[in-house]
């Protein structure tokens, strides 16, 4: 009987292929997909005398680049015996090159002839084997042939069929194999697989009767003709309930609806950008269909160097780009690099290939960076200067032209206050810069006041505005004045004496989380004091203990109790360089 759970597992490896594909083609790798090919099974009703012909239908799916494909087929016998047909006897071997269209059907037929004879033999199989495929691969190597023996007890079975959706119907024809002495009868009913009653095909039902003598019923099915390109979409025909005691050899026939729609075609247009002067835009093309489909549609793109070079120009870019089913539009997004060079217009091209589920429409289109560097361009740079301890530094800033002019260029130019304040931190300046014809840039200053009082880096604005034979490109730059003084620091000590130990009690301030306090424990030898032990501590405690609005901090340093004589703690501040030195000296005797 036929191989109805083959075909059922090659169905579903259908539907997971279709599926898979257009993920996976969602990388530049995807230029290498193939097409892939695969037959269906086939059966037919023997006869006594004669042959009769058995149609395999070879097909294929898979990117439309390239040329049309085509595959080697050989019959097979499956085996010898019961239930196994043979060459030469029960049906002519052929064998031969099959080139499938490259597009419609994208199928070819095999025509096998069978061969009738009087012998009860029972149901018969043998293969149709492919191999040696030209571009393409295969992805069902194996068709099974079914010859139902019309000698012995009927047996309902019933063929598949396929047809172009425009067709209108697909008909199926319900056998019996050798006719019967009384009427029988069979229900029927269709049922969904990936064509779907109500959107590609009228689902049926009913019985058909079967009169002595009979052995052949058609039963129709309408089909939906559309004006999508989509896969070939397939439903069943099953038969139940036979009278008679008539058994069902093969219980369902798969319809195949023949996609007939011509894909759509891909192409690429034309566009352009203003390059800018900084940073970067952004150059988007437009990739369209001629018109929707029903299936997702992939191609692959890349840019190539015009007049305009990849890496200083333009980011050189490749992918694939997916429509899903239904759309019609997409975009390659190019980034544009500016700059201030007056080159003129530059191109580069795109190129698409390797379309999945479509043609080439225009493949190759041009991208326009659109030169804007006529004439001088005027940037202006940020400055910073170290603050000092008094009187004033110069902050400068440089305003730069490209190219240079043969003319005086001018601009006007303001400070506004950031976290600095003119006055206190800076002398507020404004004016006309003059950039003489012939030079390349001009600068302008900006007074700093120095100061003595640690306070963090601190930050001003310089806008330009109102240019005459230039134009702005960078108009507002950031002065940093630097600070470079510190927090001053002061220390306290006092000795605390045990019986074993002597202890560096005391306070700094100002005070931050984790400062470390160096204390020396010193004795003196004749007119000098020298270094016996050293200690660096850290200092504890962030309080306001004397209340005047500075947060001080508590250390302590212990040393073991030394002899009696006259000794001397020398404290100092050993943190980072944020905050100022400071020492304190406490001599005591013992």
């Amino acid at each position: 009987m036929k191989n109805i759970g083959r075909q059922i597992t090659r169905g579903a490896a259908i539907l997971v292929i279709s599926g898979l594909i257009p993920l996976v083609a969602a990388t530049p790798a995807f230029a290498a997909r193939q097409k892939s090919i695969r037959i269906n099974d086939a059966s037919i009703v023997e006869g006594d005398a004669g042959q009769k012909t058995m149609t395999f239908t070879i097909s294929w799916t898979g990117s439309k680049g390239g040329a049309a494909p085509s595959v080697h087929y050989a019959t097979a016998d499956l085996g010898s015996g019961a239930g196994f047909a043979t060459a030469g006897s029960d049906y002519t071997p052929s064998s031969g090159n099959a080139s499938l269209t490259n597009g419609g059907c994208k199928c070819a037929t095999v025509a096998i002839p069978v061969l009738g004879d009087t012998m009860t033999e029972g149901t018969e199989t043998f293969a149709v084997n492919l191999s040696s495929p030209v571009n393409a691969t295969i992805l069902d190597p194996q068709g099974i042939g079914t010859i139902y023996d019309n000698e012995g007890p009927p047996s309902f079975v019933v063929t598949d069929v396929a047809g172009a959706e425009a067709n209108g119907t697909l008909t199926f024809c319900v056998m019996l194999t050798n006719a019967n002495g009384a009427p029988v009868s069979i229900d029927y009913a269709t049922a969904d697989g990936t064509a779907i009653a109500g959107s590609d095909y009228t689902g049926t039902s009913g019985t058909l009767t079967f009169n002595p003598g009979q052995t052949s019923k058609p039963v129709a099915v309408t089909i939906v003709d559309d004006a999508l390109a989509e896969d070939d979409e397939t439903f069943t025909l099953n038969l139940s309930n036979a009278t008679g005691g008539i058994a069902i050899a093969d219980p369902t026939g798969i319809g195949t609806i023949q996609n007939d729609d011509p894909d759509p075609t891909v192409s690429v247009g034309n566009a352009s950008v203003i390059e800018g002067d900084i940073g970067s835009t952004t150059l988007s093309l437009p990739i369209t269909l001629s018109g929707p489909s029903g299936r997702e549609v992939d191609v692959d793109y890349a840019t190539s160097d015009g007049t305009a070079t990849a890496g200083s120009d333009y980011a050189a870019k490749t992918g694939t780009l997916v429509f899903a089913a239904g759309e019609t539009s997409k975009q390659i997004e190019v980034t544009v690099n500016g700059d201030f060079l007056d080159e003129g217009d530059e191109t580069f091209t795109v190129t698409l290939s390797a379309p999945f589920n479509a043609d080439l429409g225009t493949s190759v289109a041009t991208g326009t960076i659109t030169n804007d560097d006529a004439g001088p361009k005027l940037v202006v740079s940020d400055a910073t200067v170290l603050e000092g301890n008094s009187g004033t530094t110069r902050l400068i800033f440089t305003v730069a032209m490209v190219p240079v002019s043969a003319s005086d260029v001018t601009v006007d130019y303001a400070t506004t206050n950031g976290t600095a304040t003119a006055g206190s931190d800076y002398t507020g300046a404004s004016g006309t810069l003059t950039i003489p014809a012939g030079q390349a840039s001009g600068t302008i200053s900006v007074s700093v006041i120095g100061d003595k009082t640690y306070e963090p880096n601190e930050s001003l604005t310089l806008t330009l505005s109102n240019p005459a034979g230039a134009k702005i490109v960078v108009g507002t730059a950031t002065g940093t004045i630097l600070n470079d003084d510190r927090i001053l620091t002061t220390l306290s000590t006092k000795l605390a004496k045990g019986r074993t130990a002597i202890k560096a009690k005391g306070l700094i301030e100002a005070a931050t989380g984790g400062m470390k306090i160096k204390v020396s424990l010193l004795h003196k030898v004749g007119r000098r004091y020298v270094a016996i032990s050293t200690k660096i501590v850290s200092a504890k405690g962030l309080l306001d203990r004397n209340n005047d609005g500075i947060i001080d901090a508590a250390y302590v340093a212990s040393f073991k109790r030394p002899a009696a004589g006259a000794y001397r703690f020398v404290v100092r501040y050993a943190g980072n360089t944020t905050y100022a030195p400071s020492k304190r000296t406490l001599s005591f005797k013992l």
